[in-house]
């Protein structure tokens, strides 16, 4: 578990380092498709690049020395272990807690979002997407995959550019995005700079939805 808890030690170094270098270089644009793109492979690559081992073979010459003396091998096998500190006992469960609740959480909000659609009147569209339609009236517009959930006021007051706005998200898989990043950030939820990462890559969402409209 300490070997896994170093892995991700680095990975949160490069988020931090990649997401930097996006703030200070690419935040201010306003290619939104570039932008999307480069949180997206931050979020991959900071996974992957610690996994890279660069590998050296080099020659060494080994000598044969003299037979060790049995009564030494014995000392040396009889010698006991230390005990493991309790900072590698209290680490790995704190991060599973932590990956736990963050996951929980996740998992919460898409069993909301998938029981708010069964329960709805669904309504098919033509260019595939389907509307369902709620009687929450204080339920705001939102996509997931290819449906868009609104209540029944919105609904009827036929909004081309609220539509518009949501079948953006649903032409462009941002659903499939925050699938990613959500799971991501399970492993990283101690990383202030993952948090930030996922609310940038939500606000590029909303920019390539409205220029959708």
């Amino acid at each position: 578990m300490i070997e896994f808890l170093t892995y991700d030690l680095k990975v949160a170094v490069l988020i931090a380092v990649f997401y930097l270098f996006y703030r200070l270089m690419l935040a201010r644009e306003t290619f939104h498709h570039v932008n999307r793109l480069v949180l997206l492979l931050t979020a991959v690559a900071s996974y992957v690049l610690p996994l890279c081992v660069i590998t050296i073979h080099e020659t060494v010459t080994i000598q044969r020395t003299a037979n060790v003396a049995v009564g030494a091998w014995q000392a040396e096998a009889a010698v006991e272990q230390p005990a493991m500190p309790l900072w590698q006992i209290v680490l790995p469960i704190l991060f599973i807690i932590g990956v736990a609740l963050t996951l929980c959480h996740t998992f919460w909000s898409l069993f909301r979002i998938i029981r708010l659609i069964k329960h709805s009147e669904q309504l098919p569209q033509e260019d595939g997407t389907i509307i369902c339609v709620t009687g929450n009236a204080a339920l705001s517009p939102f996509s997931w995959m290819h449906y868009i959930v609104m209540n029944r006021s919105d609904y009827e007051t036929n909004d081309a550019t609220v539509l518009a706005h949501e079948r953006g998200h649903i032409s462009l898989r941002h659903s499939w995005d925050l699938i990613l990043v959500d799971t991501l950030t399970a492993l990283q939820w101690f990383n202030p700079a993952m948090w930030m990462l996922r609310s940038d890559l939500r606000a590029i969402h909303e920019y390539e939805a409205d220029a959708a409209v």
